[in-house]
């Protein structure tokens, strides 16, 4: 492969992750009212869970996830293992 191409992918995925970073405050705040809240709904916080799951295969928001993750196991602990080991393939990649 040349330079340039890989040059341009490197580009292209710095852009991409600088837009992803975007949306992290806005993310970031919503979880912390959920846990302010002390909000309970299993599939609002599964929901979150997902997004932020997805966000970090790019290398962005595990700490959001990890601090929405220790908040769930106090709700489901099964659920939030299942998580974990997502999380964990995440790493094995």
């Amino acid at each position: 492969m040349n330079k340039d191409f890989i040059s341009g992918i490197s580009s292209i995925i710095q852009t991409f992750n600088a837009k992803l970073e975007t949306f992290l405050p806005q993310l970031k705040q919503e979880v912390d009212e959920l846990i302010a809240n002390k909000r309970t709904d299993v599939k609002e916080i599964e929901a979150y869970l997902d997004t932020l799951l997805s966000l970090t295969t790019f290398g962005v928001a595990e700490d959001v996830f990890v601090r929405l993750l220790d908040y769930y196991k106090t709700i489901d602990a099964e659920g939030a293992r299942f998580y974990w080991n997502e999380f964990d393939k995440e790493d094995d990649r």
